[in-house]
Parts: structure tokens; sequence; C-alpha cells
């Protein structure tokens, strides 16, 4: 599987990611009715500091803020475009994670997946009363690829390739 980051690490940022990450800066600090942990943390100095940075697979601030600017409602405001994208933009998201989660930071461990037995578990609504519809998500990931959001054409072709 070929490794997309190592050949596209921009030297640096596009100048329309300059203006959009500056822009979206600005609506959120001219926002009153905005409420997003995303305000709340991308302070001055967090955005100076993280504005200029990529990830190595070439995601920037602006792929990590877009969808809190753009959707001010949002209570979080913040997607990782790849698995770089947590450590280079740590000083907004560790912030954000800690407070939606109530506290757990990145140094506790993660508990131990335990899903249970489903044979155990049964009908829970026998009658059909109560439950009215079920969704379950499956997300995926592979390594040396950024997530959807990020995911050239090119790039879900190769994938398409090497999975299908």
């Amino acid at each position: 599987m070929r490794k997309w980051f190592t050949n596209r690490k921009p030297k640096s940022i596009d100048p329309q990611i300059k203006r959009k990450l500056e822009d979206g800066y600005q609506t959120l600090q001219d926002s009153r009715n905005c409420r997003s942990l995303l305000k709340q943390y991308l302070t001055e100095a967090t955005f100076d500091k993280l504005r200029k940075l990529r990830t190595e697979y070439g995601s920037t601030l602006w792929d990590v803020i877009q969808s809190g600017v753009e959707n001010l409602d949002s209570r979080i405001g913040v997607y990782a475009p790849d698995p770089d994208a947590y450590t280079v933009f740590a000083d907004l998201f560790d912030p954000i994670i800690q407070d939606y989660h109530g506290g757990f930071e990145k140094t506790d461990d993660q508990p131990p997946k335990d899903f249970g037995n489903p044979d155990l578990i049964g009908n829970l609504d026998l009658d059909g009363e109560y439950v009215i519809s079920t969704r379950i998500r499956c997300g995926r990931s592979i390594e040396g690829y950024p997530f959807s959001p990020s995911l050239s054409e090119a790039q879900c072709v190769e994938i398409e390739g090497d999975v299908g």
C-alpha cells in the first residue's frame, strides 16, 4: 500500500487556505450565538500556533475547523482529517476531548473493550412498543491514508483496488 503523505507534504500553507483560516477564525470570534467547543478552545494564541502547521498527510487547521466555522450551531466544531491531526493539532483537540468526555485526559488509559455477549441480551422490546429504529455506524480508516473528509478521488480509487 502506498503512503500518500510521504511525497505530498507541502512546504507552506496555500494563500487561499490561509485566507479561509483567517476569515473562519474571525467568523468564530464575531459570532455571538456560537457555543461550540471549537470557539471556546481556539484562542488567539492557539490559532497563531497551529495556523501554519500541516499533518504528514497535508491536512491543515482549516481541515480541522471548517465544519465548525460553517456550522456555528455545532456543539463541538472540529473533525480530525487524518490520524496525524490529533498530534499536530493537539493544542486544540486535547482540551476539546477532555471537556467533551468529562475530564478524560490524554494521559488516561482507554478502558478495555467489552461489548458483552449479544446472545445474553435478547429482545429488548418484545411488544414493539419502544424501539422504533436503531442505527449502527461503521467507520474505517486505513493506515497511510487520511480519513474520508480529506481522501482524494485518486486515493479512494487506490483503496478500492487494494481491498476490492
